[in-house]
């Protein structure tokens, strides 16, 4: 599609001359050239409003004052912002606002407000001039329901700006001006914050411009002026927000975080954890020595130093590698660590080891995402960016929860939708998103691929493919339509219980609607199929023709923050950094060359096969870094008498997580916060991680670690920071050659960036695919690995919440444990009367592994037959629950069906 070119228009403004696309308003072209026209209902984030009346202007030729923040420039318009008429509507209608705020006369404004206090005193307002009839807001009706901010009606103007975020930003809807007149107020709901919708996504209090809404510090000793910001990247999920965050120097303590307006990934917007849950940092138990454990006390640990910890590190590795070989040694990294942390550890296992056996726990995620998608279109990498939400025409997705897994990025797709985007998801359960479809295939669990495949016949027959696309594209189309030939909708529905009806509707709405993008997450991965279902997934975009084109493409949701960095750094068994083969004459020469070491030969071990090796008793040593296996691993019992075969076992952690009360060596690592590198999100975009706070006692950050053991083991690691870390990952990596620290704080850079002159990729496969031409992969359907009988007859599907991230290591240590403090088992109300369980009961579930006790919530978001619970909570052992099953071909966790047998816990009282 053509770009339009928008009409230009001359206009002058205090008599100097500027250009404005037409259709901008005059407020747009002040802010865009810094001009100060006064206002506090407008907001560069909102649509225009035109409430409060500070932003009028005197237009050449109108009698009246307009309103600069909705009037349009017209070409040859004379514009005055500043005259005595002006400046004295401005300071009345100041002086209007603070009388209804019952503290203005103690203080005009302050940080939390910034927008009153400085208009108040740019134009000299007297708060006490005004005496007389009040809004009716109490000071006592404050609301501070919520845990991370309150609101005070007595300080509110009704500028509306919380409203209209929480509708147009967020699109939550939970804020509403309520009454007339002097009874009008602003409410959430019918109630408090806390027993409404609200995300706690801090949006409105962002916006408030008098303090009105504002956040609650931390703790009680923060309670001051912060003195310096520090711009950092998100440590929670894989959308890679940007946070400015503000720190005082007393105690070196945060204060706040707040959202980058500039950011193209979440333009000043956050969600809950980003926003408010950095608690984490300052919990009690943080680790801050390295530790050893007693051999003579089970289960104790003695405080130990740097030195002692890594020369003992040291000393175990290489006698086992001298008895062994250095393939009884394995290595884990971490999708929460930095590039460059990973990069060091996989370098470590290679140069330092000599062993393959490196891999991370994006295993568990998203390896099947870059099988599948690298078998069809030869990258395993989101094919768009973010901002293609609001190029897209229609938005699928499948298997993935944005609005609570990537609140930012659900958020987005919300307002596409409300702006005209399609909407189809593919999921078993109702999620939030489903209230804003257009089709909702809500498919038995597991049954992925046969709907995938069911909506490629439907295209095919219909004869709605892309046929110029796939001719001049693509190959292997017979062998791919043979096959999808016999998945005619009325057999996916017997598969997978989606009426065919509704799975025609949506092929037709995809193959159609000119640009469809396609997210998915776990939901597809985690599955005896997973690589099979992204296959299928990739294949209807190569069929249709979306992908090459914004508003198109393959969009995998990472789940981690740096999911996608971990993988990209090499720190995977097969491959080194950006999938470059070791096998490669050239690529292992460039290797060698640099870090004077031989590669070693051998393919190592993925997360299964480590602990499979361990108890043959191949495996006698790992490093787990920033992972807590022995908690999030299916099979959670198998894991952890693989993990207590082990000779050695050295654990990089924040807390004592389950996996670091297993080791020998737990050495104390700074968290996001508290050190410098770089994340890749889930687009490609990598981004600057900076030390905002000290670590505690002696914590360090894992790279440090990493080059302090590979040192005493007599293969120096020298760097003088991260920066040097990625010049040498740039030095060996093509697709990153010209990412440097000094370009990405100045620059937004996706990969590929080949030189230092290239300005990063936001779409990939433009013009021809990595392989060539993408090949359409024919995969059949094949049932999971378990399926429900009489002895198990409900499918347990398992899933974030919102207020928490994976395993809680983070959110269970901040205020967001008051909100949710317990995994809790979805039931359909059909099932649970049958297994005689109400709502708030306790009930036994099982599996063929085991059994564990939960809390029931009756709920219809889910069939019957299909039971829904997170796994934030290790109280819980969900995955104790769990098989070994997993993708046939990259052995991620088959996370996502489990066969369960539930019955009421004995005497409850009701």
């Amino acid at each position: 599609m053509p770009t339009l070119i928008p009409e230009m228009v001359n206009v002058t403004i205090d008599g100097r001359p500027y250009q404005a696309a037409a259709g901008t308003t005059l407020m747009e072209v002040a802010r865009r050239d810094g001009l100060p026209v006064a206002s506090v209902c407008y907001s560069d984030h909102l649509q225009s409003y035109g409430s409060c009346r500070l932003c009028v202007v005197q237009v050449q030729g109108q009698r009246a004052l307009a309103a600069a923040c909705t009037t349009l420039v017209r070409d040859g318009m004379v514009v005055a912002t500043e005259t005595p008429d002006i400046r004295r509507i401005r300071r009345t209608l100041l002086e209007l606002y603070l009388s209804e705020d019952s503290h203005s006369r103690d203080a005009v404004g302050g940080r939390d407000h910034a927008d009153m206090h400085t208009l108040a005193e740019r134009y000299g307002a007297d708060p006490a001039r005004f005496e007389g009839g009040r809004h009716a807001r109490r000071a006592g009706a404050e609301d501070a329901s919520s845990p991370y901010f309150s609101f005070d009606p007595s300080r509110c103007i009704l500028c509306a700006r919380c409203v209209r975020t929480c509708d147009e930003i967020q699109g939550q809807n939970v804020l509403h001006l309520t009454g007339r007149g002097f009874h009008t107020n602003v409410l959430p709901g019918v109630g408090t914050f806390q027993n409404s919708a609200c995300v706690t996504c801090g949006a409105c209090v962002k916006e408030c411009p008098t303090g009105a809404l504002s956040d609650k510090i931390a703790l009680t000793d923060r309670l001051r002026e912060p003195t310096h910001t520090t711009r950092t990247t998100c440590a929670y999920c894989g959308a890679g927000c940007q946070f400015d965050v503000e720190v005082t120097d007393a105690g070196h303590q945060i204060t706040r975080m707040i959202p980058v307006d500039s950011s193209p990934v979440n333009a000043g917007h956050a969600c809950v954890k980003g926003r408010y849950a950095f608690e984490y940092i300052y919990a009690h138990d943080r680790l801050t020595k390295p530790l050893i454990r007693d051999e003579h006390t089970p289960d104790s640990w003695r405080e130990a130093s740097w030195e002692e910890a890594v020369a003992l590190i040291a000393k175990r590795f290489g006698e086992i590698i001298a008895r062994k070989g250095p393939d009884a040694v394995g290595c884990i990294s971490s999708s929460r660590g930095t590039n460059e942390e990973n990069y060091l550890m996989q370098k470590f296992a290679r140069a330092c080891l000599g062993t393959n056996n490196i891999d991370n726990c994006a295993r568990v995620c998203h390896s099947a995402t870059v099988a599948g998608m690298q078998e069809v279109i030869g990258t395993g990498a989101a094919t768009n960016s973010l901002a293609d939400i609001e190029k897209a025409r229609l938005i699928l997705i499948a298997g993935c929860n944005p609005t609570e897994g990537h609140p930012v990025t659900g958020a987005r797709i919300k307002r596409a939708v409300r702006n005209g985007t399609k909407l189809v998801v593919i999921d078993p359960r109702k999620i939030e998103l489903t209230r804003y479809a257009d089709v909702h295939l809500q498919l038995r669990p597991g049954t992925n691929l046969a709907v995938f495949n069911g909506l490629a016949h439907v295209i095919i027959a219909e004869k709605l493919v892309d046929y110029e696309f796939v001719d001049k594209r693509t190959e292997n189309f017979d062998a791919y339509w043979e096959t999808v030939a016999q998945y005619t909708p009325e057999r996916v529905e017997e598969i997978s219980g989606v009426p065919a009806d509704l799975l025609r509707k949506a092929a037709r709405m995809y193959a159609t609607s000119g640009a469809s993008m396609a997210f998915h997450g776990l939901g597809v991965t985690s599955h005896l199929t997973g690589s099979y279902g992204v296959m299928a997934l990739a294949d209807l975009a190569i069929l249709t023709g979306n992908i090459g084109r914004p508003g198109t493409g393959i969009n995998p949701l990472r789940g981690q923050n740096n999911v996608q960095g971990s993988c990209d750094v090499g720190a995977l068994p097969n491959v080194l950094t950006a999938y470059q083969k070791p096998g490669d004459t050239a690529v292992r020469a460039r290797y060698e060359a640099l870090w004077g070491h031989p590669l070693p030969q051998t393919v190592g071990l993925r997360i299964p096969d480590m602990w499979e090796a361990a108890q043959a008793g191949r495996l006698k040593a790992m490093w787990i870094m920033g992972y807590d296996a022995a908690q999030t691993e299916p099979n959670t019992e198998l894991v952890r008498r693989a993990i207590g075969s082990l000779e050695f076992l050295v654990v990089s952690e924040l807390f004592m997580s389950e996996t670091a009360r297993l080791a020998h060596v737990i050495l104390p690592a700074a968290s996001a916060l508290e050190k410098d590198g770089t994340f890749t999100n889930g687009e490609r975009r990598i981004q600057r991680v900076r030390r905002v706070v000290d670590p505690p006692g002696d914590a360090r950050p894992d790279w440090e670690a990493i080059s302090a053991v590979s040192g005493a083991m007599g293969v120096p690691m020298i760097y003088r920071d991260p920066s040097a870390i990625m010049d040498e990952i740039a030095q060996l990596t093509p697709p990153m050659a010209g990412i440097s620290y000094a370009r990405l704080d100045n620059e937004e850079l996706q990969w590929p960036v080949p030189d230092a002159g290239h300005h990063g990729t936001t779409v990939l496969h433009t013009d021809q695919f990595p392989r060539g031409r993408a090949k359409f992969a024919p995969v059949e359907y094949l049932p999971p690995g378990e399926e429900p009988d009489s002895e198990y007859p409900f499918v347990l599907v398992t899933g974030r919440v919102l207020q928490h991230y994976n395993a809680g290591t983070m959110t269970r240590r901040t205020r967001l444990a008051q909100v949710i403090d317990h995994d809790a088992l979805e039931i359909h109300p059909e099932d649970a009367l049958a297994c005689n369980l109400a709502d708030g009961d306790l009930a036994k579930v099982s599996s063929r592994r085991g059994t564990i006790t939960m809390a029931v919530c009756v709920s219809e978001r889910v069939n019957r037959g299909t039971v829904f619970t997170s796994f934030h909570f290790p109280e819980t052992r969900i995955n104790s629950l769990m098989s070994s099953s997993s993708d046939v071909l990259t052995r991620c966790p088959e996370y996502k069906m489990l066969t369960v047998h539930i019955e009421p816990l004995e005497q409850q009282a009701r």
